[in-house]
């Protein structure tokens, strides 16, 4: 195989690993069966805050994820 070739597979899997991560991961749609996603404002702490009390009988985890 050429060089040229490789770098137009390795091209093609890359595109292909991207189209299939978006399909998978970029929508802002929830999974059927899981509560729908939730935008996080100023005025939606106290009901964070409630929901979060609210479910003391259950494991409760908060994760903050951060692009930098």
């Amino acid at each position: 195989m050429t060089l040229k070739r490789s770098w137009i597979v390795i091209l093609l899997v890359v595109i292909a690993a991207a189209v299939f991560g978006y399909q998978q991961f970029g929508t802002h749609v929830a999974p059927k069966g899981q509560p729908a996603l939730v935008h996080l404002e100023a005025g939606s702490l106290e009901a964070l805050r409630a929901d979060f009390n609210a479910a003391q009988d259950s494991v409760r985890l908060i994760v903050l994820l951060s692009p930098t």
